[in-house]
């Protein structure tokens, strides 16, 4: 497994398909603030749209464009100010993969606008340091990636899957789940353009992006288990010891040892979550040889010793499978 997809597995995302939207007439789409660990995000399938926040200057978005709210941030999405436009409301009545909200395509001053709404869940506590890596506005341009691109790919898949070009087809049989998986992706793909456009900020990813820290990165990441002293991180990267640590804290806005906590307390829930193996087991495989001093560290991590993160996380995935139901 490649470095990233470590990183991204240790943060699973829960992914909604909330709406497909399918303007001609102005419009203007409000978004409240939602709370931490929620990513409301916005695919341009066909023409245009401006994203507001609440501070700066509108950001104009086109066909093919992925925008990502990665704190939750309230924004408005629209082709024209709420003067000039008609308010549409949906959190109240969507319902997932509503299809044609609004068809007005007939006599409208405006082009036809087609998007796709939803939501990225980052359940886990210690999702918090990937989403803090990452830009409050994470844009990808599809247009501007290659031929290839499975984003491209991805955006044609989701939009017959709704409905098919023109959004009037029926949900063919498994639609819904196809969607949730297909949605899922999206964070993936978008992470990965956002990386090879090389816009990391201070943090995990561009740790991972940094041509000279990157081997020490990897190495934790397959191995975060293991005793990782610092001369032994810098010999990896060909630094001093003094160099590494200051560039690593410049580049990771936390020190090594910081960071190694995090992937390791990050694989300990992955464990607790979806292994059967126990405590004393989960905290050895993660590197601490006492289960009091690996309960220790992950309850001031989390919040929550391992038991009841364990318990927490079994009553939510058995409530998220009676929701699907």
């Amino acid at each position: 497994m490649d470095a990233l997809s470590r990183l991204l597995s240790l943060h699973p995302v829960r992914a909604d398909l909330d709406i497909r939207c399918r303007f001609g007439q102005p419009w203007n789409l409000p978004n409240p603030a939602l709370p931490a660990g929620v990513a409301p995000y916005h695919f341009i399938l066909e023409g245009r749209a401006q994203l507001q926040l609440p501070d700066g200057a509108p950001l104009s978005l086109q066909a093919g464009d992925l925008v990502i709210l990665t704190r939750g941030a309230a924004h408005d999405l629209f082709i024209a100010p709420a003067a000039e436009a008609s308010a549409v409301r949906l959190g109240e009545t969507a319902a997932p993969v509503t299809l044609h909200v609004n068809d007005e395509e007939g006599g409208g001053s405006q082009p036809l606008s087609d998007f796709l709404c939803g939501q990225f869940h980052f359940d886990a506590p210690h999702s918090n340091a990937l989403m803090h890596a990452l830009p409050e506005v994470l844009l990808v341009r599809s247009a501007e990636l290659p031929d290839a691109d499975g984003l491209r790919t991805l955006a044609t898949l989701l939009r017959h899957e709704c409905g098919g070009a023109d959004g009037r087809g029926e949900l063919r049989a498994g639609a819904q789940a196809v969607v949730a998986g297909l949605a899922a992706a999206l964070f993936g793909l978008a992470v990965r353009a956002w990386l090879a456009g090389g816009g990391p900020q201070p943090g995990l990813l561009a740790l991972l992006a940094h041509p000279a820290l990157q081997s020490a990165m990897q190495a934790m990441l397959e191995s975060p288990e293991e005793d990782w002293p610092l001369p032994r991180l810098a010999g990896l990267c060909h630094m001093s010891r003094a160099t590494f640590v200051r560039r690593f804290q410049e580049v990771g806005g936390a020190t090594p040892g910081e960071v190694l906590q995090q992937l390791r307390m990050a694989r300990a829930a992955r464990l607790l979550s979806y292994s059967k193996m126990g405590t004393a087991q989960i905290g050895e495989a993660v590197g601490y040889q006492s289960e009091a001093a690996f309960n220790r560290v992950f309850k001031k991590y989390s919040g929550l010793g391992p038991g009841a993160y364990r318990r927490r996380s079994r009553a939510a995935e058995v409530e998220e499978e009676e929701g699907r139901g």
